[in-house]
């Protein structure tokens, strides 16, 4: 059985949506996390938070370059190099490609993703 890619990317969104940003600083700098699931995480909340501007009507969530320098901020407080994400743009496009053609109903895709990324685009209305 395969799974959609939405399926596939909802754990990854909820696990840093709920987990990793919502913990204090230092819980988040005494992981050490590889490289490829920094980016992985990264990329999937980028996909999600733009999916739901432009798929959800999410008027209130600013532009991609916002979006993408707060994801770094968050990558910055966790104890992570930002510099070392040369593949973050190109994953977090297939992602957001990816959830675009998934056939998981729309209305079920930004319920969750609201739910889901709520603590990043609290963080993003804050920045922007």
């Amino acid at each position: 059985m395969r799974l959609s890619p939405i399926i596939r990317a909802v754990p990854m969104l909820f696990l840093l949506g709920l987990v990793g940003c919502q913990q204090p600083r230092s819980a988040n700098q005494n992981k050490s996390v590889p490289l490829n699931e920094q980016v992985e995480q990264l990329a999937s909340v980028i996909a999600g938070t733009k999916y739901l501007k432009n798929k959800c009507n999410r008027s209130d969530l600013p532009g991609d370059a916002v979006i993408e320098k707060v994801a770094n901020k968050v990558a910055k407080q966790r104890g992570w190099n930002p510099s070392d994400y040369t593949a973050l743009p190109q994953r977090s496009d297939a992602i957001y490609q990816s959830l675009t053609r998934d056939s998981t109903p729309e209305q079920t895709k930004c319920s969750s993703f609201n739910s889901l990324l709520a603590p990043f685009t609290n963080e993003l209305r804050t920045e922007g």
